[in-house]
């Protein structure tokens, strides 16, 4: 089951997911920095900013990596997915900063990094599954 899982992963769909990733991740980065700059709190900045890449990884996902048609049934999956990480990335992001004493910015970094394999696990395995897979 795990060897299963292991060689599903290692396929190259994952270093496309990662790079569609750095590139939805610079955006939302971007975002986050600003919204900052505009004294916005940091667990807000992160929240619209994710929010942000969440459209843009869609699209980026179904056209380049998944190479999936769009639709509501896909789409509902990507936004649950995601939805469900972002609160994964705020409790963590929240932990980071408010009880360790983590910089915000260098928390985020880090949480980032962590919710890239839950996204990537969950969008491959459910929501853009393969009827043979």
């Amino acid at each position: 089951m795990m060897a299963n899982l292991i060689n599903k992963i290692k396929d190259s769909s994952f270093f496309g997911f990662a790079l569609v990733g750095a590139i939805n991740t610079g955006f939302s980065f971007i975002i986050y920095i600003l919204l900052l700059k505009l004294d916005l709190y940091y667990i807000l900045a992160s929240v619209l900013a994710y929010i942000a890449g969440i459209a843009v990884s869609y699209l980026l996902n179904t056209k380049f990596v998944f190479k999936e048609e769009k639709t509501i049934g896909n789409l509902s999956k990507f936004v649950s997915v995601y939805l469900t990480a972002l609160v994964i990335n705020t409790g963590l992001l929240y932990v980071l900063v408010n009880l360790i004493g983590f910089n915000p910015v260098l928390g985020q970094i880090g949480v980032t990094c962590l919710v890239l394999f839950y996204n990537y696990v969950l969008q491959k395995l459910w929501t853009f599954k393969k009827a043979s897979s």
